[in-house]
């Protein structure tokens, strides 16, 4: 009719769709299968829910989070994780234009709604599908077998990503050590030594929550753990002793960052000081030393301490750079930064820290 408005088509919400789509296909796989496992964790103050199809998924995937197992309750997250090889279903096919994926590397299509949240590993293959306001996620992989070591060292975080950002916990591209429930969050890109000095921490009896990735929260700057596992190069096993009982048995596999690194088990070596959580009293940025005998502790602006921490972790974010930036940046306004300049030995490294954490009370 003249003079009336155009009725605009609603436009389709493809993450949404896909969620639950890729969620049914959990279902079928979980009926043909006779059911689901379950584990649940405690995790930064929140009770997470994994179910799992498959003892092969088990096993190849969840093991770096028993030390947060608890007894089952109510969860307030829920991630349904599933695999093609051990279930004979298949995925929904993609409603995104696919990306190719060069060898080594391993880049993810995203779609995003106000509702839901897609993102696919192009080389790992690897689909999770969220809605992070609700708490719940999926996750598939074609073959949960044959995943690279790499990829185990931080399973799921993509899906854990999403759900703990909704919830004011940021997944931070950055170790956490300490001592007596206080500590300090080690930051910087990969290969800038923050693995190998949370281990040497762990090693001289400090307390470790993670060498890599953490969740901070932002409100009260606690940094919580979330696997057990930690990755390192052949040097770095050897400088630190690291038993040939705690290496992975799929040994040394490059990474992204060039070296090759193995997984650990930090179980293994220092089950004891293995913590869930640390509040955060310092940044401190590993430095590689060109050659001095002992490590060497610098004060730094806030802003240099802003560099360390947030490219890596805003680049591996997925969405929400806009907020974790915000987060971090808060994060270095309330407490101070530093540069560790790290000497040849691991030891005397730990030590720095320590005394540093003793020193910030």
């Amino acid at each position: 009719m003249l003079g009336q408005p155009a009725v605009q088509a609603a436009q389709p919400d493809l993450a949404n769709e896909y969620f639950e789509q890729l969620q049914e296909r959990y279902e079928q796989a979980a009926a043909l299968r006779g059911g689901a496992g379950t584990l649940d964790l405690e995790m930064a103050g929140l009770r997470l829910r994994l179910r799992y199809v498959g003892e092969s998924l088990r096993e190849a995937l969840l093991a770096p989070f028993d030390h947060l197992a608890c007894e089952a309750g109510d969860p307030a997250l829920t991630i349904s994780l599933f695999d093609t090889a051990s279930t004979g279903v298949e995925p929904p096919p993609p409603l995104w234009e696919p990306i190719a994926a060069a060898p080594g590397t391993n880049p993810v299509a995203r779609l995003r709604s106000e509702r839901a949240c897609v993102l696919a590993a192009a080389g790992s293959r690897a689909l999770t599908a969220a809605l992070p306001a609700e708490g719940v996620a999926v996750f598939h992989l074609p073959d949960a077998a044959a995943i690279p070591a790499s990829e185990r060292a931080a399973p799921i975080r993509e899906a854990l990503q999403l759900l703990m950002a909704a919830r004011g916990r940021l997944m931070t591209h950055a170790g956490a050590v300490g001592r007596g429930g206080c500590g300090v969050l080690l930051v910087g890109r990969g290969g800038s030594g923050k693995s190998t000095l949370a281990l040497s921490c762990a090693l001289a009896g400090m307390e470790i929550v993670a060498d890599d990735y953490s969740l901070l929260e932002s409100e009260t700057l606690l940094a919580h753990a979330i696997q057990s596992t930690a990755k390192l190069t052949e040097d770095s096993v050897e400088r630190l002793g690291i038993p040939t009982g705690a290496i992975d048995a799929a040994g040394f596999e490059p990474t992204l960052e060039g070296p090759a690194k193995a997984l650990v088990d930090i179980r293994g070596l220092a089950f004891a000081g293995l913590s869930r959580q640390l509040e955060i009293r310092a940044v401190v940025a590993p430095t590689v030393s060109l050659g001095e005998a002992e490590p060497v502790v610098r004060a730094i602006s806030a802003a240099q301490g802003l560099r360390a921490v947030a490219p890596s972790t805003i680049v591996q974010s997925g969405f929400g750079g806009e907020s974790s930036l915000a987060t971090l940046a808060d994060l270095v306004r309330r407490v101070p930064s530093y540069e560790l300049e790290l000497s040849p030995n691991p030891t005397a490294n730990a030590a720095a820290v320590d005394r540093l954490i003793g020193d910030l009370g």
